[in-house]
């Protein structure tokens, strides 16, 4: 019986060893699944070769030598691609080359060319989120200022890498704190075709669908088809939307409560947002970093009206910037500003803007020296890094929804305070003068601070120049102190980086020094006139 098994065992083996298809590697004979081997071309960047393949190589190029390889056909078809890529009509190519062209100096520089690159490593599965582009007899610097030019006009912020031991890598951060690394690698036969780039995005924390479409737009600049005016377009047509869909809403509301009365049952716009407030609120009285983080992101859409509609921005806005629902000589409905008295959101996003941390019940820390001028979010002394990339998360949040509530009191300022004795310079001056006594520093120079380390934190800064150009627009004592503080040297340094490396922080910049002109001509008249 134990021979007969032995046999059967001895010709399955025989027959399997037969069966399987033969490699060019003469050192190693490793078996390939059938299904792989007839795959080739996986997704676009030549993945035709296993591991075994490439063990031996001297070997495997006397064999090919003696004998075609039967894997030769998919590296035929991926030149056939490559050489179809480059043979498209000149118009399309030139239009593409206009639509992406690079700005005057380039801000990712390689040392040494394509040859200083790496290889891709043979055990090494490269993402799906990687192109293969042909140098063409060109360098690769045509590909490095292409990327860096992209993620200037998509607000990227990107450190590059172009010498030692990571040549070729690009740290980016998009504003939606989406982390992603790009990586060039050097094309080698016989995995790759001769002279060409592999372009590669990886996700390394932040949301997947936002990271496909900013991965899609690198690796389209990468082989010269992204297009800015397009890009650019597609924004602003998704503003238009916005406001088109708010118009909308509003006809459609006015037309329902004019043809039927309003169900008893069902909660009214002004209790949602109330209860999403609370929600919110409790989320950052927690102790635990996920559910702080979720309640900033929350305040961030209760404050953007293309989110949440106009009248929920309002409520949500009037809260962070005065801590009450409505007006302060409206009290006597009672209930609603006592509650929102005891929310401390307000007090949550001062002490994120101001210190970049809270404290351990979601207010504001104690221990903070107030006689530290430093910047608001720098990490502190024993802080674990995870720890502080959290607090770095909040901060950013909070300058967001700090932003978003000026906007709306700029925006919608006569609604904000309809019906009341305050004006929108009535509720910026009071929500400074409140800042400097709760927090003990001055708004102002902590968003300046931001606004010069713009090289390091360009969407902090950008974020900045939104809350100080909302502040200048509605406070003339906000517009004299940022003049004592010499704001307009400080913004035009950042308009500098924004011009080399960030539209969003360049666009906002200029908003602010238009402002701070506008203020330095009223200066004279109004002096003038107090003589």
């Amino acid at each position: 019986m134990k021979r007969s098994i032995d046999g059967t065992v001895y010709r399955a083996a025989a027959r399997l060893e037969e069966e399987a298809p033969q490699f060019r590697s003469a050192a190693v004979q490793v078996a390939r699944p059938p299904s792989l081997a007839q795959r080739g071309n996986i997704g676009g960047v030549g993945l035709d070769r296993v591991p075994g393949d490439y063990v031996g190589a001297a070997s495997a190029a006397a064999s090919a030598a003696v004998r075609p390889s039967p894997f030769e056909e998919p590296k035929d078809d991926i030149r056939k691609l490559l050489a179809a890529e480059d043979s498209k009509p000149a118009a399309a190519v030139a239009a593409g080359a206009a639509a992406a062209a690079p700005s005057a100096e380039s801000n990712w520089a390689i040392d040494g060319g394509s040859t200083s690159l790496r290889s891709v490593p043979t055990y090494y599965p490269l993402e799906k989120s990687s192109r293969c582009v042909s140098l063409g007899g060109r360098g690769v610097e045509d590909i490095t200022a292409r990327i860096s030019d992209c993620c200037r006009i998509m607000s990227v912020h990107a450190e590059y890498e172009g010498g030692g031991d990571v040549p070729g890598t690009a740290y980016l951060r998009t504003s939606e704190h989406v982390e992603i690394q790009l990586q060039l690698w050097q094309g080698t036969a016989p995995r790759h075709p001769d002279g060409c780039v592999i372009v590669e995005a990886q996700r390394r924390r932040g949301d997947a669908v936002t990271f496909h479409k900013y991965s899609r737009n690198l690796l389209d600049a990468a082989t010269g088809a992204f297009d800015p005016a397009n890009y650019v377009s597609l924004e602003d047509r998704e503003a238009e939307y916005c406001q088109k869909a708010e118009h909308m809403r509003d006809s459609l509301k006015k037309s329902s409560a004019s043809s039927s009365a309003p169900s008893a049952s069902a909660p009214s716009e002004h209790e949602n947002a109330l209860l999403a407030l609370e929600i919110a609120a409790s989320l950052l009285k927690k102790d635990r970093m996920d559910a702080r983080q979720l309640g900033m992101e929350s305040l961030c859409l209760l404050t953007d009206p293309t989110r949440t509609g106009v009248e929920t921005a309002l409520i949500a806005s009037r809260v962070v910037l005065t801590g009450s629902t409505q007006d302060e000589s409206q009290d006597d409905d009672g209930d609603d500003c006592d509650g929102t008295d005891q929310w401390g959101i307000r007090e949550a996003i001062l002490a994120l803007v101001q210190f970049g941390r809270l404290g351990d019940d979601g207010g504001f820390e104690q221990d903070v020296d107030s006689d530290d001028d430093s910047c608001a979010g720098c990490s502190g002394g024993g802080v674990p890094p995870d720890e502080q990339r959290h607090n770095d998360l909040l901060h950013n949040l909070a300058l967001a929804v700090l932003a978003n509530a000026l906007d709306v009191l700029e925006t919608h300022g006569a609604r904000l305070c309809e019906a009341g004795s305050e004006s929108p310079s009535s509720v910026a001056d009071a929500f400074l003068s409140d800042s400097r006594e709760m927090m003990e520093r001055d708004l102002l120079k902590t968003l300046l601070g931001k606004l010069g380390d713009a090289q390091v934190k360009p969407h902090d800064a950008t974020l900045s120049a939104k809350c100080l150009r909302s502040l200048c627009e509605a406070s003339k004592d906000a517009r004299r102190r940022a003049r004592d503080l010499k704001a307009k040297q400080i913004v035009q340094t950042a308009l500098e980086v924004g011009q080399r490396t960030h539209v969003k922080l360049e666009k906002e910049s200029q908003k602010v020094i238009h402002t701070l002109a506008k203020a330095e001509e009223e200066t004279p008249s109004s002096s003038g006139g107090d003589q």
